[in-house]
């Protein structure tokens, strides 16, 4: 099956942890404050061995195979979205 070609991709992360403490500074403004808060989750999933965690969800477009989100797609569907 061929795909569509290059395209720009949007993920969301929501992310349910007992007792979480993660600080969400900087993230979506820079690369790698947003590198950092990732990190800080993941640390924080590990807790009492991953038992913390009560869900995650992970929601992404395009989700279709031949789909193809360009810059200007992504300026008129999310005008708030910091490009990083």
């Amino acid at each position: 099956e061929k795909g569509g070609g290059p395209t720009m991709v949007i993920v969301s992360l929501v992310v349910e942890i007992q007792g979480d403490e993660t600080k969400f500074d900087g993230a979506g403004y820079s690369a790698s404050g947003t590198r950092d808060v990732i990190s800080s989750i993941a640390a924080d999933c590990l807790v009492d061995d991953g038992y913390c965690l009560n869900a995650v969800e992970i929601f992404y477009t395009p989700s279709a195979r031949d789909e193809v989100l360009t810059k200007n797609d992504m300026i008129l569907d999310f005008p708030s979205l910091i490009d990083l």
